[in-house]
C-alpha cells in the first residue's frame, strides 16, 4: 500500500503537463475556427462593397467619361465602408479604363493600424493579423449585339415617347406596327415591311448594329415562325426588353431592309400579335379590331444577360452597367 501510494504522489500534475502540451494545437483549432470564419464574413463584407462600389463608379463613367475619375476614389471608400458591419474599410484607388469601358475597384479592411483584420486567438501562434481583400469590376456602355425579338420600331416612334425612368406612374403606350400611321415618320416607312425582321431562331432575331441592315420578314407573326408565344414571349411581360430602333430603310416588303442603329429599353406591360395572342393591358391604350401591337412605356436603363455585348452604340437614352468580374 506504501508503494501504491508513492506511485500516486509521483503522477501528481501530470494533467497539467497533458493540458499544457495540447494548448498549442487547442489554440490552432481555435483559431481556425474562430478566425478564419472572422476571416470569411469580412471577405463577403469587402465584397459586397467592391461590388457596389464598382457599379457605382460604372454608372457615373455612363453618365461622363470625362469626369467620372475625380469623384470615383470617395464614392468607392463609400460604398466600401458602409457594406463592412463594423464600418471598418475602404478602397483603394479604382482603376478605370475608358477604352474598354471598364472599372475595378478593390476594398480592404481598414483600422487605425492599418490596413489588417486582428486575429485575437491565431496571435498566439505568430499570426497577428492579416490584410483581407476583394475586387470587382464592372462595364458600361449600350448594347450593340444580341437577341431579340424580332419587331423593330422608327426612331421617330422612339423619339415620341421618351423614358420614364423613375416616374412614379409612367403612362403607357401603344406602339401600333400595322398600320400606316408610320408614314408620319419620315423616310422610314416601309411599305409592306411593319417592322418584323428576319428570325434566326423562332422567337428571336440577332441584332449587330455594327452590321445594321436587317431583312424584313412582312409575314413574320411570331407564332407562325414557330414561336411558342405563351412559353417564350408571356414570361417577358412585366419586365424590360430591348427594341431594335431603325433609321433607314430600302426597298419594299419581303424585300425590304432595317437599317438599326441602337437599341431602346421598353417596359412591356401588354402585346397583340394576333387574335389568339393577346394579353392586354388596361392602362395603356387599347389595341382594337385589326390591331397588333406592343403595350408598355420606354426606361432608360435595364439588365441585360451576358449575352448582349456592350459598345459605343447610338445613345438612345439607354445606359447598361453590369459586373463582369
Amino acid at each position: 500500500m506504501r508503494w501504491l501510494g508513492f506511485l500516486g504522489k509521483r503522477e501528481r500534475g501530470a494533467s497539467a503537463v497533458l493540458v499544457g502540451l495540447m494548448l498549442v494545437p487547442l489554440v490552432g483549432a481555435g483559431a481556425i475556427a474562430v478566425d478564419v470564419g472572422a476571416l470569411y464574413a469580412e471577405k463577403a463584407q469587402l465584397q459586397n462593397g467592391a461590388d457596389a462600389a464598382a457599379l457605382s463608379v460604372a454608372a457615373e463613367c455612363a453618365i461622363d467619361e470625362s469626369t467620372c475619375a475625380g469623384p470615383a476614389g470617395g464614392i468607392a471608400s463609400t460604398y466600401a465602408n458602409s457594406n463592412a458591419v463594423d464600418a471598418l474599410a475602404t478602397a483603394l484607388t479604382p482603376s478605370i479604363n475608358l477604352s474598354s469601358n471598364t472599372v475595378t475597384v478593390t476594398t480592404e479592411t481598414f483600422s487605425e493600424d492599418g490596413a489588417m483584420l486582428r486575429h485575437p486567438l491565431a496571435q498566439m501562434i505568430g499570426i497577428p493579423s492579416s490584410t483581407v481583400r476583394a475586387a470587382a469590376t464592372a462595364e458600361w456602355g449600350t448594347p450593340v449585339v444580341g437577341s431579340v425579338i424580332p419587331l423593330a420600331i422608327g426612331q421617330c416612334e422612339f423619339a415620341l415617347s421618351p423614358p420614364q425612368e423613375g416616374v412614379a406612374n409612367p403612362t403607357r403606350i401603344l406602339i401600333q406596327y400595322d398600320t400606316v400611321d408610320r408614314k408620319e415618320c419620315e423616310d422610314i416607312f416601309l411599305s409592306g415591311g411593319f417592322g418584323w425582321l428576319d428570325t434566326s431562331t423562332p422567337c428571336l432575331a440577332i441584332v449587330d448594329v455594327n452590321d445594321p441592315w436587317v431583312g424584313s420578314d412582312p409575314g413574320n407573326s411570331l407564332a407562325s415562325s414557330g414561336c411558342d408565344v405563351d412559353a417564350d414571349i408571356v414570361p417577358l411581360l412585366g419586365t424590360t426588353i430591348l427594341i431594335p430602333v431603325y433609321d433607314e430603310i430600302q426597298g419594299t416588303g419581303q424585300n425590304g431592309q432595317f437599317h438599326i442603329s441602337t437599341f431602346a429599353a421598353f417596359h412591356l406591360t401588354g402585346f397583340k400579335f394576333s387574335g389568339q395572342n393577346t394579353y392586354t393591358d388596361p392602362l395603356a391604350p387599347e389595341c382594337k379590331g385589326n390591331c397588333r401591337g406592343l403595350q408598355g412605356f420606354f426606361m432608360k436603363y435595364v439588365s441585360v444577360s451576358d449575352a448582349f455585348e456592350l459598345g459605343d452604340g447610338i445613345d438612345a437614352g439607354l445606359t447598361v452597367v453590369r459586373l463582369i468580374d
